[in-house]
């Protein structure tokens, strides 16, 4: 049930994509920077958005930081598996950005209900 596991705040685990992203990207070749500038803009906006909605005030504000933070994070998921479609990155590197991706989009998705 999780029940005895710590819950893991968002903002860590955002940082934790980031940094993911960051280590696909420096294998990529340079032909291919376009989508790494793209990958690290969206996976860097996780952490911002997740940050900015939590100083938020208000329920709405709050919302649709995390709203926008999911959108990113879904963004920074599909780049990678299209990183890894054109074989600029590993299987394993994909499966576990995606397993922490779709993590940090349930997490904000109970937020956004929080707030809704």
């Amino acid at each position: 049930d999780g029940g005895d596991l710590p819950r893991i705040p968002p903002l860590r685990l955002g940082v934790e994509l980031a940094v993911m992203a960051r280590v696909s990207c420096a294998r990529v070749p340079r032909d291919y920077r376009h989508l790494v500038d793209q990958l690290s803009r969206s996976s860097s906006a996780v952490v911002l958005l997740i940050a900015e909605g939590a100083n938020r005030l208000s329920s709405p504000q709050k919302r649709q930081r995390f709203v926008e933070a999911r959108g990113e994070c879904g963004e920074s998921a599909a780049n990678v598996e299209l990183l890894h479609g054109l074989g600029l990155v590993r299987r394993a590197e994909c499966e576990a950005f995606q397993a922490l991706a779709a993590r940090i989009g349930q997490m904000l998705t109970a937020l956004i209900r929080v707030h809704s």
